[in-house]
């Protein structure tokens, strides 16, 4: 039985192309940096090219691309030079729908530098943010904004940019998880005007990995914890200890694949066109399976429907069924779903379902119109 993987939200599967750069990596070019060896002067030239790729990706410069282990790891870093400068009476804005790689780093700050954490809500009934309390949260007390341009369980797309725009205003900093977003749109710092923002390669078919941008001002201004030989420069001061050579090379050769996808002209041009029409189609498959999903008697679901803005991402409840019941069966018919609360605690707790969770489908790149209608109708022959 062919498998149809829905679990991308989780983690996309890897492209050929990206598995054979990380193995050409391993075998022939192995080395640790900046020694006066060719394998190593390899390595600092196929570290650069991948950092000039995922800068194409995000529209930045090289120098404000961070490599680390993964958003969450990056994220405590960064909240952790920031904070050095922060104490009681300042505020940080985050909100309830976000995973809690983008809660639990500023909530650390709360208990070891005292600040005051303010919580915007999201609207059960839409799965959108209460953007009323976000204007009003903003104040010359806020330091940082941290919001995710799109919720990794119910899809719902934020207009990051202007959510910036307001913190900007409030002379606060932003920071932009922009992890379950860059797979399905294209992503431009400039235009979003954020002061940070992290993505994981592996859920846009690259390996387990994270990056993060800054703005190189910001990243060169940061105090943060280092080794004293290591650089002072952006990016690699934000970079510590020996990174993962193999692993930056296979985010490169994805934004590569990527690319690849609408050939022609620059890269970053490619990129454009390659997010875009994959937007289109993903938004086309989301139709198909909430429309389905949505005629079959005892399935709810859950965020904005088609036609707002969401990602290809479909959280729904079946029965009186846990989540993980209904990905087990689904399983034994080749469906890969995903179960729980996705690490978006509050959404679930917010949604009254943090005893059965949600099950997950998203739609990738691989995905097709076949493998949407069998998910539907094995959700059917479960409920029936």
């Amino acid at each position: 039985m062919p498998v149809a993987y829905f679990d991308g939200p989780g983690g996309t599967q890897v492209p050929q192309s990206v598995v054979n750069a990380m193995v050409d990596y391993l075998v022939h070019h192995n080395a640790n940096t900046h020694w006066q060896y060719p394998t190593s002067q390899e390595t600092d030239r196929l570290i650069a090219a991948a950092r000039a790729a995922l800068a194409d990706f995000l529209g930045a410069d090289p120098t404000e691309v961070v490599f680390g282990a993964n958003m969450t790891t990056l994220t405590f870093h960064l909240a952790r030079a920031l904070g050095r400068g922060w104490g009681a009476g300042d505020e940080i804005v985050i909100t309830e729908l976000d995973h809690h790689a983008n809660v639990a780093p500023w909530r650390a700050l709360e208990r070891e530098r005292g600040v005051t954490i303010r919580v915007v809500p999201f609207l059960p009934h839409t799965g959108q943010l209460d953007w009323t309390a976000l204007d009003r949260m903003l104040s010359t007390r806020t330091r940082l904004l941290a919001i995710g341009a799109a919720s990794n369980a119910l899809g719902t797309v934020n207009d990051v940019g202007r959510a910036c725009a307001l913190a900007r205003a409030a002379g606060a900093s932003s920071f932009v998880d922009a992890v379950h977003y860059a797979p399905h749109a294209h992503v431009d710092v400039r235009a979003i005007g954020c002061d940070f923002l992290a993505c994981s390669p592996y859920k846009f078919y690259g390996p387990h990995l994270g990056v993060l941008y800054g703005r190189r001002e910001r990243l060169e201004a940061l105090d943060a914890p280092k080794l004293a030989p290591a650089p002072e420069t952006a990016p690699e001061r934000l970079e510590t200890g020996t990174l993962n050579h193999e692993g930056i090379v296979g985010a490169g050769a994805a934004v590569d694949f990527l690319a690849s996808l609408a050939p022609g002209g620059a890269r970053r041009d490619g990129l454009a066109r390659s997010l875009a029409a994959l937007h289109h189609r993903g938004q086309a498959l989301l139709e198909r399976l909430w429309e389905g999903l949505g005629q079959i008697d005892g399935v709810a679901l859950y965020g904005p429907p088609p036609g707002r803005p969401r990602t290809p991402t479909v959280a729904f409840t079946v029965g009186a069924r846990t989540s993980d019941q209904v990905a087990k069966a689904l399983a034994e018919d080749g469906l890969f779903v995903s179960s729980g609360d996705f690490y978006a605690t509050t959404v679930v707790e917010r949604l009254g379902l943090s005893a059965h969770g949600l099950v997950r489908a998203g739609c990738a790149c691989y995905t097709t119109t076949d493998e949407v209608d069998r998910l539907v109708a094995a959700v059917t022959k479960l409920v029936d």
